[in-house]
């Protein structure tokens, strides 16, 4: 694990990145040393010049009057986590899995369970140093010659310039989290009980799952100092499965954060072979990343020796609509789509300010839906006919989807929903040159 840095080995590292840069033909593409939370549904063949940043993933130090933490661009979640809570804080908005990292959750869309509260994780940034295309280094900030820049890093997936250096709003953290949970057979009575929680100035946590057969569990989570146990959700217990059997959770506040990460939401089979794996793997196995590496060495190993299995394809992704229409997107996915007893996930989700090419509503209450595993085509389905129909669904309800994963879009689709005509002047003023792959490109056309 990384430990902090000072402000002065970051600079010097900003200053030699910048001295040796060069220009190149190919666009530029982000060379990563921790595994990538992108999911692309098929392979990325095009050239390009790899970038390798690396040695920016140290924690700088906390502000604790400011209550802000100044981090590297590369610095996962789990190194800031585990800093910030030494100090008895965490991010507004921290993403479940360890091996996320600063800049790509705000380059991104990061949520996560206080996002009724704080919107998503770039609402938590408060200043940004970015490396440009052509090797430039700004400030961006809210108030400066930069603002543009800064409203329009989220969903930019570094195609306007990568972070290297974040300051990030902090709140208070308790040791443990409480988590209650309330089950409902009735999607209205689930929404609007997930409504109200959102209301209440008392919660910390507001989040669900729900099932194909008609169970939805809310879970509603509170800071604590003191329990009289807490759950193991490493070595002895899967966290979704705690929720569906149990009123009342205790956790360690590291492991409730990234409560999905040991099993990558419920990937990780629960058959004999994987509990002995989940009680006596070493800690460094027991991650998302393990998981992700391992499922792609044997699609790998299984292809060598001619196995396929042409019909199990992913689903994952994470779409957003206005509350209003929650209830008929999680008809749609519970009628449409089969997920053979697998969870789907809801958050809810206000954001304080609309992002330029992620234009939702600002103050307004969306829904969240995400699904996160394989999942077996029919016959005569086309491929990746569910993301399809979900993305359409998602889309005529007014909604909006993440692009961590693969779109199906057509440019003029896409440049409608995410303010196209916005993004390419921006385009035009901070990469004139061309260095960098544009939004469509990266996230949409690799994918149809």
């Amino acid at each position: 694990m990384s430990t902090a840095t000072t402000p002065e080995s970051y600079a010097a590292k900003a200053a030699r990145l910048t001295g040796t840069w060069q220009r190149g033909s190919e666009p530029l593409r982000l060379e990563k040393s921790t595994i990538s939370n992108l999911f692309r549904y098929q392979p990325r063949g095009a050239a390009a010049r790899r970038l390798s940043l690396g040695e920016f993933n140290h924690v700088l130090g906390i502000d604790n009057a400011g209550r802000t933490v100044e981090v590297e661009g590369l610095t996962t979640y789990e190194t800031v986590v585990r800093y910030c809570l030494d100090h008895g804080y965490l991010p507004l908005v921290a993403p479940e899995l360890k091996h996320i990292t600063v800049g790509g959750a705000t380059v991104g869309i990061g949520i996560e369970s206080t996002c009724f509260r704080y919107g998503f994780v770039h609402d938590g940034l408060r200043e940004a140093d970015v490396l440009l295309p052509d090797g430039t280094i700004v400030v961006a900030r809210p108030d400066n010659e930069h603002a543009d820049l800064f409203d329009a890093l989220p969903n930019s997936y570094g195609t306007l310039g990568y972070i290297l250096r974040a300051k990030i709003a902090l709140h208070r953290a308790g040791p443990y989290v409480h988590l209650h949970v309330e089950k409902f057979r009735n999607a209205a009575a689930y929404l609007e009980a997930m409504r109200v929680a959102t209301e209440s100035p008392d919660l910390q946590f507001v989040e669900g799952l729900f099932f194909e057969d008609n169970r939805y569990f809310l879970m509603t989570g509170r800071f604590v100092d003191k329990v009289a146990y807490s759950d193991d959700i490493v070595r002895r217990s899967v966290f979704y499965r705690l929720v569906e059997t149990r009123r009342d959770i205790y956790l360690k506040t590291f492991d409730y954060i990234f409560r999905y990460d040991p099993d990558w939401f419920w990937n990780v089979p629960e058959t004999e072979p994987y509990n002995l794996f989940r009680q006596y793997a070493p800690e460094r196995w027991r991650n998302s990343a393990f998981y992700t590496r391992y499922v792609a060495l044997k699609r790998k190993t299984l292809a060598r020796v001619g196995i396929r299995d042409d019909r199990t394809e992913p689903l994952i992704q994470d779409w957003e609509v206005p509350w209003v229409h929650a209830e008929e997107l999680i008809r749609f996915a519970i009628d449409e789509v089969d997920l053979a007893g697998r969870a789907w996930a809801a958050v809810p989700i206000k954001a304080p300010r609309q992002p330029t090419v992620y234009p939702i509503k600002p103050n307004e209450l969306y829904f969240n839906l995400g699904c996160y595993c394989q999942v077996q085509r029919l016959d005569g389905m086309a491929p990746y006919h569910y993301t399809k129909i979900l993305d359409r669904k998602c889309f005529d309800l007014g909604g909006i989807k993440m692009l961590y994963s693969s779109s199906f879009l057509s440019e003029p689709e896409f440049d409608a929903l995410y303010n196209g005509a916005a993004y390419k002047k921006l385009k035009a003023k901070y990469d004139a040159g061309g260095n960098a792959q544009t939004l469509y490109k990266k996230v949409a056309l690799a994918g149809r």
